[in-house]
């Protein structure tokens, strides 16, 4: 009895924390925040290939977290911000990226990438020891290559279908798939682990906020209807990641196009 409501409260406590990640993508913010171009994300012809049957539910949620960021995580992230030196700021941003590695590595087991396997935890030893707990990043410097993914990624290269777009509250963008994976994902996560609460919800809370910190300059990059952008923004990285479709103009992915090609030649060795 005992262990069952332990397990449940920690649940609980888990998915009231770590549902604030995704409203980093979520932010409504004040108009000169954003840009007012037009995107290629919320072009016409990307209706049919960014279906939406539950739009209507998803707009409404996608609303709540916009209020949520607004009033709640944003603030926090702006004084953060502020008061964080931007050596520190990095530097918190390595150590959670470290551990990221380690997950990947997990997932790339699962995902039969033997050589990304090697690539990631070789990132996590090296930077746990020579960069004392991954607050440097001695990896890069030795060439050693990060290879981010998810349980999300593992369902899908298992054969795991899509499933429909769905804003989940304070998760923000998700499919089916990916939503599926939040759960199981956090027995992969070093905070699951620790048993002192004071030190599980820092841990959390910290992540979250460097998180929100980091992303802030990105939100100018969104234009147009802000529902729409994110959620073809999203649908295509995510299918991009999974090898279903090119990307198109998501920052940061299109150095990616030849080293996808080249893993799915090797067929992930």
């Amino acid at each position: 009895m005992f262990r069952t409501c332990r397990f449940t409260g920690v649940t609980v406590r888990y998915l009231i924390l770590t549902l604030f990640l995704s409203l980093s993508v979520l932010a409504h913010a004040e108009d000169d925040d954003w840009g007012e171009a037009t995107t290629a994300f919320d072009a016409p012809a990307g209706k049919d290939q960014y279906a939406d049957p539950w739009e209507d539910f998803n707009r409404k949620t996608f609303a709540f977290n916009e209020f949520m960021d607004r009033y709640g995580l944003k603030p926090v992230a702006k004084g953060y911000r502020k008061v964080t030196p931007q050596w520190m700021d990095d530097t918190v941003t390595r150590f959670y990226e470290n551990l990221r590695d380690f997950r990947s590595g997990l997932n790339s087991v699962l995902q039969w990438r033997w050589n990304h396997v090697g690539q990631n935890w070789g990132r996590f030893a090296v930077n746990s020891t020579l960069g004392i707990g991954g607050l440097f990043d001695v990896a890069t410097k030795v060439n050693l290559r990060k290879h981010n993914t998810d349980l999300g990624l593992t369902f899908a290269r298992w054969g795991v279908p899509e499933g429909p777009y769905l804003v989940l509250p304070f998760f923000g963008p998700s499919t089916g798939r990916d939503a599926a994976a939040i759960l199981p994902e956090d027995y992969m996560r070093l905070r699951h682990y620790i048993e002192h609460d004071l030190t599980r919800h820092s841990f959390t809370a910290v992540y979250i906020v460097d998180l929100r910190a980091d992303l802030l300059d990105l939100e100018k990059n969104i234009v147009g209807d802000r529902y729409t952008f994110l959620r073809n923004a999203y649908l295509q990285r995510r299918r991009f990641e999974t090898g279903d479709m090119p990307s198109l103009r998501f920052p940061d992915i299109e150095s990616r196009d030849s080293e996808l090609e080249q893993e799915y030649e090797d067929e992930g060795w």
